[in-house]
């Protein structure tokens, strides 16, 4: 699909707020949001799984937290627990699976999106999921024409990462880039870093949090905002 020039632009702007980030040389982020008021920060919406959300860390030590603190901006996570673009997040956080967030993330006019596979959804036929995946890309482009949507590919913990990632990943792609928005693939930032996961080996610490805001940054980077 063609991005129209309005488009790229907007697009520009907003991996821009990105690739400030990955100018971070320490393990800690810029928290100062002093110069910045509400009133005048871009708003974001996350639509993403437990490891979005920062599950078992407080909120502000999530990765789009951290990014939003860096960046300035005015962030709404969506994400939940248990959930992905087919598999149900858990009863007593959003009870659905993606496209129920969708309604949410439309309501806080967000001038970007970034939206997530996840491993939930692993063990699930890829038709199914590459079907629900598209439906949920195209239901936020129909409703938010210009907002530019940020596709990232998987997190997986300090294992080899299973087969299906790669068509999760894939599909993501597809669906994001078929509406005229970008995919960053960050590969697996927590690969061979056990110390960077939670007992439960899937959710990372908040030394792994830091970890994946900045390979996202880094993924803005080699990108070299090529659309």
């Amino acid at each position: 699909m063609l991005v129209g020039p309005r488009r790229f632009a907007a697009i520009v702007a907003a991996l821009a707020a990105l690739l400030a980030l990955s100018g971070c040389a320490s393990d800690e982020l810029d928290t100062d949001t002093t110069a910045t008021t509400t009133a005048t920060k871009p708003v974001v919406a996350a639509i993403g799984d437990s490891i979005m959300k920062g599950h078992g860390l407080t909120p502000a030590q999530a990765w789009p937290e951290l990014l939003a603190r860096s960046n300035h901006w005015a962030l709404d996570n969506l994400s939940c627990d248990g959930a992905g673009f087919v598999k149900t997040g858990d009863a007593d956080d959003c009870g659905g699976d993606f496209s129920g967030l969708v309604a949410e993330a439309v309501t806080a006019k967000p001038s970007l999106i970034i939206i997530s596979g996840s491993s939930n959804d692993l063990g699930i036929s890829n038709a199914q999921l590459e079907e629900q995946t598209i439906q949920v890309v195209k239901a936020l482009r129909a409703a938010l024409p210009t907002t530019t949507i940020v596709g990232i590919s998987t997190v997986w913990n300090d294992t080899v990462a299973p087969d299906q990632m790669d068509d999760i990943n894939e599909q993501v792609r597809q669906a994001v880039k078929g509406v005229g928005g970008v995919y960053l693939d960050i590969g697996q930032p927590l690969a061979g870093h056990r110390s960077w996961l939670q007992s439960d080996d899937v959710h990372p610490t908040a030394r792994g949090q830091r970890e994946l805001a900045k390979a996202i940054a880094g993924a803005v980077r080699s990108a070299k905002l090529k659309i």
